[in-house]
Parts: structure tokens; C-alpha cells; sequence
């Protein structure tokens, strides 16, 4: 089927609900153009006004980065970015399997066209000509996933949260989860005072991936009483670049990917390496191949039986969020035991 009929036929049926009114400028929709459906305008990372449901009820996302939010609130999404079944919550497992995945590296539009949504949550790393062609079968609002913010994963959660009008709801979530770092802190703070961590992924062969204070594993693990390594700090300064992994800001990220010749150098003051695993606390091969070199097994950290997996290094929302922190208080718990 053609792309254009497709998009006729969506546009067709969308509008025959009141989905596609127009908005006036107190955020309310026009009634009469709309059968009563309301609108609100909301900014999204690209600087753009984008017109959205007041209330929507057909939500796409197209990186598990925003998914995680809705599933977070309970409000799943009607077609969703392609993931890892061990990435995600076992208890989401099968409630994920029946959302269509309408996007892997591209989103399909033909395969999102099918799904109706009345909002596409888009991360902000797609061609404008892309996001033109999506604007034709729903309002497109881009969350931020990379660039300058990217380690402010609360600020993306927030920003997802907004376009859905769910933010009231977040709040809770967010203080649940405060309150529970602050309780880890209270708990453990004199055991693990002055500790230095370090956190470290592999994505290629002969490679590792260093993720540093200023990262979102930081928001994690630092409220916890941890120092941070400055030898990680120092490589990631060094090695960093702004073109990593689809950003388009132009700037710098910090975090880096090294050659495992400098990984020595670069977590030899760690006390504790947290190795970056899935949801259920198990390494893919790269991250065990990273794991048994002997550059990371002469480490100080790795000596001395320091190093746990602490789930997912680009922290989703709040489940993710949840899982990191109950690793680090099972490492805690071992650390203690020297």
C-alpha cells in the first residue's frame, strides 16, 4: 500500500473523531471544527509549538525512551520502538509483546499509519523531513534523547509527561523514588563514605564505554553517598565527541568511548565498577568479553572483587531508575563485607 493513502486514510478517520481541530489560543480546541475535542500547545525539545490532544488516547512512541514513561503512568502506547525483551521489567513483558512495534532504527510509516495515534512521541534525533512526513498522520512531538541534556533523564521523563498532560501524575513517582535514594544514603552513607565509582558499558569489540559524573547513571547512584572517578572524568574530557551515537547538537556528551589499551587508565582509582547489564543482571558477550581481557581484570576494583552489574546505563524512567539503585544497594551490602 502507498504511503499517501495511507496517510489519506488515517487523516480521514482521525478527523471523523475531532482529533485534527484546530486550537485557539487559550489551548482550547475549536467545538465546531472538532466535535468538541480539545487542544493544547506544548514546546518540545526542538524549540517547535506543537498542537496536541488535551487528552490523548492513542499514543505512539518510537524509542523505548518515552514508552517506559507511559508504561511508568500506566497508560501504554497504542505502537511503540522496537526493544530487548531483558531490557524492559519482567512484569511488562507480555503487556509490550502485544503493542505493535512501529519503529526500529526509522520509524515504518506505514506500520504507524495503521495504528491511528492521535500524538507520536519521536526522539530528537530524526531528519526534519522525516518528522514532515509523520506531522501528516499525527502531531509530532520531539523528546530529547540525545544532545547537551541528554544525561538529565528526568528532564526527558518530564518532557514526555507534558506532552500527554500527565505531569501531576509523575510527581509521585518522582518523590517515591527520592525518598528511596535518601533511605540507601541514611542507611549506608558512613560504610560508603568517600568511595570511589566508576561505570563502564561496552557497544564494540575491543572497546569500552565510559559514562561519567555528569551522566544520568550519576542522578543515580551519586545522591547514594559515592564519590565519582576522576580518572573516568579525566578520559571522558579527553575522548569524547560530539557525533557519538546520533547526536546532532554538537555537543559534547560526557561520556566516551575508549579503547580498551586506556581503559587502565581511566577506572585505576575505583574502588567499585559498576558494568552496565540488562534488567535482569546478566552482561550481553561484548560487556563478558570487556569483562575477561586482562586489562580489565588487572583493574584495582576487579582485584579486590568490586564489580557488579547495575542494569541499564541510559536510564529510560523510573522503573530503570528503581532497578539501578536496588543494584547498587545489593553492592553496597557486598562492598561492606570487604
Amino acid at each position: 500500500m502507498k504511503l499517501n493513502r495511507i496517510i489519506t486514510a488515517v487523516i480521514a478517520s482521525v478527523a471523523s473523531v475531532g482529533l485534527l481541530a484546530g486550537c485557539s489560543g487559550d489551548g482550547k480546541g475549536d467545538s465546531e471544527a472538532s466535535g468538541g475535542a480539545e487542544t493544547r500547545t506544548v514546546t518540545d525539545s526542538s524549540g517547535a509549538d506543537v498542537e496536541v490532544p488535551a487528552d490523548p488516547k492513542n499514543v505512539a512512541t518510537l524509542h523505548y525512551a518515552a514508552t517506559e514513561t507511559l508504561m511508568d503512568l500506566e497508560l501504554p502506547p497504542v505502537g511503540q520502538g522496537g526493544y530487548q525483551e531483558p531490557t524492559v521489567p519482567k512484569d511488562w513483558v507480555d503487556e509490550l509483546s502485544d503493542i505493535p512495534v512501529v519503529a526500529q532504527e526509522e520509524p515504518d510509516l506505514e506500520k504507524l499509519a495503521e495504528v491511528s495515534p492521535d500524538l507520536i512521541l519521536a526522539p530528537n534525533i530524526l531528519e526534519p523531513d522525516m518528522i514532515t512526513q509523520m506531522e501528516e498522520i499525527a502531531p509530532v512531538y520531539q523528546f530529547t534523547l540525545r544532545g547537551g541534556d541528554r544525561a538529565n533523564w528526568q528532564q526527558r521523563v518530564q518532557e514526555v509527561a507534558d506532552a500527554i498532560n500527565q505531569t501531576d501524575q509523575l510527581a509521585k513517582l518522582d518523590a517515591d523514588f527520592e525518598a528511596e535514594q535518601k533511605r540507601i544514603a541514611k542507611e549506608y552513607g558512613d560504610a560508603i563514605e568517600g568511595t570511589k565509582l566508576g561505570v563502564v558499558s561496552s557497544y564494540e569489540d575491543n572497546s569500552a564505554y565510559l559514562w561519567g559524573s555528569e551522566n544520568m547513571v550519576s542522578s543515580l547512584f551519586t545522591p547514594l553517598g559515592f564519590d565519582w572517578s576522576a580518572k573516568e572524568d579525566e578520559s571522558i574530557k579527553k575522548y569524547a565527541k560530539a557525533t557519538q551515537g546520533g547526536n546532532k547538537s554538537g555537543i559534547k556528551e560526557p561520556e566516551a568511548q575508549i579503547s580498551m589499551e586506556v581503559l587502565d587508565k581511566s577506572l585505576s582509582d575505583a574502588d567499585i565498577i559498576f558494568v552496565t547489564s540488562n534488567m535482569r543482571g546478566e552482561y550481553d558477550e561484548l560487556t563478558q568479553k570487556m569483562l575477561d581481557s586482562a586489562v580489565f581484570k588487572d583493574l584495582p576494583a576487579a582485584k579486590a572483587g568490586h564489580v557488579y552489574p547495575h542494569g541499564k546505563a541510559t536510564i529510560a524512567g523510573y522503573a530503570d531508575a528503581k532497578y539501578g539503585v536496588d543494584m547498587a544497594e545489593k553492592a553496597i551490602r557486598d562492598y561492606q563485607k570487604g
